[in-house]
């Protein structure tokens, strides 16, 4: 016994303890540290002052010729992608005709075998 706990309550004393004294920190934190800005917050709000109206046309015609060029690469990959299945279908293709020869191929030997 530990200051009159048993030793396989302890454990659990001290996680709910622990527990609490976290909560009391998490919830003096959250009024502390709303209040008060940090230096980051302070130097994006001056930041945000001196963007003047060229800067954000120029930003936009910027995420616009990016987008269109996304757009064009989606499209080119869309292209590349039905290529590679039509090349897998020809090969395919291929593939059945060459078993295909080899029957025939194995066919015409019987018949030279059966001939001779």
């Amino acid at each position: 016994m530990i200051f009159g706990i048993p030793a396989e309550q302890l454990v659990p004393v001290a996680n709910f303890i622990g527990l609490g004294f976290l909560g009391l920190l998490a919830i003096f934190g959250l009024k502390y540290g709303g209040k008060t800005a940090t230096p980051a917050e302070r130097q994006v709000e001056v930041a945000g002052a001196l963007v003047d109206n060229t800067a954000v046309k120029a930003l936009a015609a910027a995420i616009e010729g990016h987008t269109l060029e996304s757009i064009a690469h989606r499209a080119d990959a869309e292209k590349q992608r039905q290529v590679g299945y039509r090349i897998i279908e020809v090969a395919n293709r291929a593939v059945d005709e060459i078993a295909e020869l080899r029957r025939e191929i194995g066919d015409l030997a019987k018949e030279v075998a059966r001939r001779k």
